[in-house]
């Protein structure tokens, strides 16, 4: 079984074999065309040619397609949009674009540096496909800041608080401060959280400290409530909330 299909990624179009035969996927790949791996039930085909595999042709749907091609020719992947903002990868020509402050914590700084963040883009992104993205305001293309999804310590998470699901996130964002006070980040983690509810279907958690006024703010406009208040020996408190979608 063969499909071919042309996708259009930044003025360029690719075609895209999918297959369930390897040599008609190792074909078009020495003809330079992007491949995808049809794998059936109880199929022993070897499909080691393609890095994408798909249970059926309906999965491979012109977004899931184009995705695969941004991989393919090293483009970011576009998560969301809105009126104002795109949440993107991170490439690696946005170094200088991102803003120490004085706030940052360690996991920050990675993005600060060529080798830190070619090391998150090629781990994370291509590992995970979800992460820490560009917040980039449309009108001009400068990165507002940073939001996304993290992974959730299961540890942290009391009682049976999401415990029917092995995937459990957590919201992070961060408006650099010349950007603040503009409603970007409301805007910024509404889309970001409908993509998640579309696409993983998975347990939100955020954690802000008390102190954070405007961050507890937001995590209520967002819909998420208040589980417990969490305190370390030599640390600030901190509060855990989980996101309610219903």
């Amino acid at each position: 079984m063969i499909q071919e299909c042309e996708i259009h990624v930044e003025g360029k179009n690719y075609i895209v074999t999918v297959s369930d035969r390897q040599q008609t996927l190792l074909a078009a790949k020495a003809a330079g065309r992007v491949v995808v791996g049809l794998l059936h039930d109880g199929g022993d085909e070897d499909l080691s040619a393609a890095e994408y595999l798909v249970e059926t042709l309906d999965v491979a749907d012109e977004r899931y397609l184009e995705r695969i091609v941004r991989r393919h020719a090293g483009l970011p992947w576009m998560i969301a949009e809105s009126g104002r903002l795109v949440i993107r990868e991170f490439t690696m020509e946005d170094i200088g674009q991102v803003i120490p402050e004085e706030e940052d914590r360690e996991a920050d700084k990675i993005f600060y540096t060529p080798s830190g963040l070619e090391a998150y883009i090629r781990h994370q992104y291509r590992f995970f496909e979800y992460g820490i993205w560009a917040v980039v305001r449309k009108s001009d293309g400068v990165i507002l800041g940073k939001a996304g999804m993290t992974s959730c310590d299961a540890n942290q998470i009391p009682g049976e608080t999401g415990a029917e699901t092995d995937m459990q996130l957590e919201l992070g964002y961060h408006i650099f401060k010349p950007y603040r006070r503009q409603g970007y980040a409301m805007e910024a983690c509404r889309i970001i959280l409908d993509e998640v509810r579309s696409e993983l279907d998975c347990p939100v958690y955020a954690v802000t400290n008390p102190a954070n006024e405007a961050s507890v703010r937001l995590l209520a406009k967002l819909g998420f409530e208040f589980i417990e208040q969490k305190y370390s020996a030599g640390i600030q408190p901190q509060c855990l909330y989980v996101w309610n979608y219903s």
